[in-house]
């Protein structure tokens, strides 16, 4: 992954995202319309972007679509025992949603 900061401009090899300067400390970012965020925030957002491919990819070989496979692996779960299958305990799950 490689994030290159350029003056105004923050952009990645890895994704054709990017976040540019709007002056006064804040950033606005391709895939965060509407949003002005600071620098750091810009940064992560450009991270998670990058991020995006790979997990895309993990979640294909699961075949599962990539929100699902992401949002279940964001599940807490408690195990019972050694023997059985871990309970969720995330409400809106148990609630089916």
């Amino acid at each position: 992954m490689a994030i290159q900061v350029a003056g105004a401009l923050i952009t990645s090899d890895q994704t054709n995202h990017s976040a540019r300067s709007v002056g006064q400390g804040g950033w606005v970012v391709s895939w965060l319309p509407g949003r002005t965020i600071t620098a750091e925030q810009a940064v992560a957002a450009m991270q998670l972007a990058e991020a995006v491919g790979g997990l895309m990819a993990l979640a294909r070989m699961l075949g599962l679509p990539p929100c699902e496979a992401i949002g279940k692996a964001m599940l807490e779960v408690r195990l019972v025992d050694a023997w059985t299958v871990p309970v969720l305990t995330d409400q809106a799950q148990v609630r089916g949603m």
